[in-house]
């Protein structure tokens, strides 16, 4: 039971502290510049990259069929993205 509890709660801590575009794990940036960004987003003042949501989710789609990720993976980070704080504002 314990074992399961620790599980939930290190899911928890990563889905809490996600880049806010692209939802990459943050505690996986070692360079980042920003409290909500990871590096690859943001350089600590603007975006890296002026894409839309839409070019959000080619991007990550692909990064993660080169990382051969499951299915069910792609398909979350596909609904996850829109719901992080860079594509809720606009």
């Amino acid at each position: 039971m314990r074992q399961w509890l620790t599980k939930i709660r290190k899911q928890w801590h990563i889905e809490h502290n996600r880049c806010q575009s692209c939802g990459m794990p943050l505690m996986y940036d070692r360079n980042r510049l920003h409290t909500v960004y990871c590096s690859y987003c943001h350089d600590g003042k603007t975006f890296r990259q002026s894409l839309d949501l839409k070019g959000m989710r080619r991007k990550v789609r692909s990064l993660l069929l080169d990382r051969k990720a499951p299915s069910w993976i792609r398909v979350y980070m596909h609904w996850r993205l829109a719901t992080l704080a860079r594509w809720r504002q606009g």
